[in-house]
């Protein structure tokens, strides 16, 4: 992704969710389910979905494809850096990838996708590029612009299948103060519940403990805080950990990226 700002893939495979744990990234996901029996987790929210559905995943937003059967599961992946924005004088089309759309849904529908010209456009790209293979094209990052253009004038995001309005005001509020102390007894009595309910709710939705959670995000917060030239240590102590012990001994135990903490590659999930 390093100079051109984004990158994409077209998986064609077997299902086995072994292979798809649930994650998140710096980048903005675009993701056309193309073939399979699945569905698509993002935060507390779950999406049923059907050939050319599209799910766009916001910045910092867990998330992971579940797939019912072992059945041939087909699907269309682009990771947009947010910098492609900026390099390619496109700002104002990065609206609907913006972490405070907190109440805006991840799936377009494949009808939606037909009727506004995104489907036709995803696949321009792909072949434009001869599968993805020439990036720095012109006419592969106009297409891509307007892909991101596309999305962008997309004002009906599909609802969930299911969602937990507790759950999901408590992600935000996590969210917006994972740098700082929270612990458990913090939210209970912010939101006014019982821990045994809130504890049961939240793995119910997620997956996640709420401790696992947090140190998810403030992991890739290290992770993006180095990116951006901090030192390991600092980058620790900004995003949340007490100290650099506390966030390594939190690294090795619930490695989110599969990695030393000074590699760089990106994590390789959906």
């Amino acid at each position: 992704m390093k100079g051109h700002g984004f990158s994409a893939e077209l998986l064609f495979s077997r299902a086995r969710n072994e292979d798809y744990a649930l994650h998140c990234h710096n980048e903005y996901e675009i993701y056309m389910f193309l073939e399979g029996d699945s569905l698509y987790m993002v935060e507390e929210k779950s999406y049923s979905l059907e050939p050319g559905d599209i799910i766009i995943i916001r910045k910092h937003e867990m998330h992971r494809v579940f797939h019912h059967s072992d059945v041939d599961y087909k699907r269309l992946l682009i990771m947009v850096s947010p910098e492609f924005f900026k390099t390619n004088h496109c700002s104002a089309y990065e609206t609907s990838f913006l972490e405070e759309n907190f109440n805006t849904g991840n799936k377009i529908s494949a009808e939606t996708a037909k009727k506004s010209g995104l489907y036709d456009a995803l696949f321009r790209l792909k072949r434009y590029s001869e599968d993805f293979t020439k990036p720095d094209d012109p006419i592969i990052k106009s297409t891509m612009i307007e892909i991101l253009y596309l999305i962008n004038n997309i004002f009906v995001f599909e609802n969930p299948d299911k969602t937990n309005s507790l759950v999901k005001n408590v992600i935000h509020y996590i969210n917006n103060h994972f740098t700082t102390e929270i612990t458990l007894d913090s939210l209970c009595q912010h939101f006014f519940v019982s821990k045994y309910h809130l504890c049961r709710i939240f793995k119910q939705s997620t997956g996640f403990t709420i401790q696992a959670y947090i140190r998810q995000k403030r992991l890739l917060k290290v992770r993006e805080l180095q990116n951006e030239g901090k030192s390991l240590t600092e980058a620790s102590l900004l995003a949340g950990f007490n100290t650099y012990s506390t966030f390594y001994r939190a690294y090795k135990n619930r490695n989110l990226y599969g990695l030393k903490p000074g590699d760089n590659s990106r994590y390789n999930g959906e």
